[in-house]
């Protein structure tokens, strides 16, 4: 039995899409607007401007008017480590928190950089960063 065609209007940043499937794996979409799924991260986009993002193998069932974003992910690690986000920019405490340390007793820094990071200060993370943390000492009473 083959069903009605019924196309859907959809958009991925910004660029419009149809098609008739209504029922799709998000990497699917993903490679429709020629992004590779290992390098980016699909999100429906709500009226709000919220976006509720899926995983590559999750099934997203597509509905008229539909808006969807790609966001870049991300690969990092702390002292060899392996982290993805999808933030490019996070505070050097929160990244010392990610990698279960305590920020008034840890300093980051980058691989080959000799001075830590301000643990108050946004740091820009880049695809493939190496960040490195060291124990700060402190004297004895």
């Amino acid at each position: 039995m083959t069903r009605n065609r019924v196309e859907i209007h959809f958009t991925i940043d910004g660029q419009a899409f149809v098609t008739a499937d209504d029922d799709q794996e998000a990497a699917a979409l993903l490679r429709r607007a020629s992004r590779d799924p290992a390098k980016f991260d699909l999100a429906r986009v709500d009226a709000e401007g919220d976006e509720q993002f899926f995983t590559d193998s999750d099934i997203v069932r597509l509905h008229g008017g539909d808006q969807f974003a790609t966001r870049a992910v991300l690969h990092f690690t702390i002292d060899g480590r392996p982290y993805r986000t999808r933030d490019d920019d996070q505070e050097v405490a929160d990244l010392l928190r990610l990698a279960g340390l305590d920020p008034a007793h840890n300093d980051l820094a980058r691989v080959g950089d000799p001075c830590p990071l301000d643990p108050a200060a946004l740091v820009n993370i880049h695809e493939g960063d190496r960040f490195v943390t060291a124990r700060r000492h402190h004297p004895v009473a």
